[in-house]
């Protein structure tokens, strides 16, 4: 099933404002026949300097802002990342970015290749309980869940904890001289119908995870989520970094929900452990590593090194 990106762009004079909307929603199975929306999508960013000039843009078109409790759009339900927790771009195909990165931000991404050809997955940030981040926790792919209220929407990450508060109440970004860079940063947002629109900014750069690059604290994104069909979430996302891109990084993000029966117990995980049973692992007899308990076998009940006999 194909549904259509539908682009409108309405050109006043050079002075007038830049009417941009996006109309109806992206393809579901993401992603045949994007790649021409893509290409409208990537030019879009490349008329603006920043991710704030293009949130801007599309904040002047809107009268409307903040929904009532009793109009809010239903994002119930756990939704997992299409790509999987090693692609970010879900229309691309392979494990490396379609950034343009340059400078040491280039050849830390090319140390980085350079090793997985070595037969190396490379991920500092890998260790127990570290945050992805923004705009890496976007495409972690352990279940996601969206609490959405009329003032705050949560998107909470299964993986890591994390959770990312976007502000939809009408107040701006904290203040330059209160503000420092923290993993996720700051965000804000307003609704457009049933898109939410956000803009972030004071994330603290760094590496986004694994076999993708790393960014400097001047990043900032914009996007545009919606959810599209019954079963997918999408984000335009539009990533911003004069430091470490050559130009603006477009991708379009995919969550799927996840099915269950009425009454089963689905849910996010309480709280992510690596030294919880169902975090541990052990390695197994071949040399590979399994789950110690996740996969309730007779396992359950053996210590750890019983369990590699």
């Amino acid at each position: 099933m194909n549904n259509i990106i539908k682009i409108n762009v309405f050109l006043i004079t050079s002075a007038a404002l830049t009417f941009f909307s996006i109309i109806g929603s992206a393809q579901s199975d993401a992603i045949p026949g994007f790649p021409e929306q893509k290409q409208e999508m990537i030019k879009l960013g490349l008329q603006y300097d920043s991710a704030w000039a293009l949130y801007q843009l599309f904040e002047k078109k809107v009268d409307r802002k903040i929904l009532e409790a009793n109009n809010l759009p239903d994002w119930r339900g756990l939704w997992e990342h299409t790509c999987g927790a090693r692609r970010y771009d879900c229309d691309r195909e392979g494990d490396f970015p379609s950034a343009s990165l340059k400078g040491e931000y280039l050849k830390m991404m090319q140390e980085i290749i350079s090793l997985n050809d070595e037969g190396f997955l490379w991920d500092p940030g890998g260790e127990c309980g570290v945050a992805r981040g923004y705009p890496g926790m976007l495409k972690n792919g352990r279940p996601h869940e969206f609490a959405v209220t009329p003032h705050q929407t949560w998107h909470l990450g299964q993986a890591r904890n994390e959770i990312r508060r976007i502000y939809t109440d009408g107040r701006g970004h904290v203040p330059e001289d209160w503000a420092y860079d923290t993993e996720h940063g700051d965000t804000i947002g307003f609704w457009d119908g049933d898109k939410l629109v956000t803009h972030t900014m004071y994330t603290d750069g760094g590496r986004m995870g694994r076999m993708l690059p790393h960014f400097s604290n001047q990043l900032q994104g914009t996007e545009i989520w919606q959810r599209v069909d019954e079963d997918t979430i999408q984000g335009h996302v539009w990533i911003y970094d004069a430091e470490a891109l050559e130009e603006p990084w477009y991708t379009l993000q995919v969550y799927k929900r996840m099915h269950q029966e009425v009454g089963q117990p689905l849910r996010l995980q309480y709280w992510w452990n690596c030294q919880a049973p169902n975090n541990k692992v052990v390695v197994t007899e071949d040399g590979g590593t399994t789950f110690l308990d996740f996969d309730f076998t007779d396992m359950d009940d053996l210590s750890p090194k019983e369990g590699t006999q």
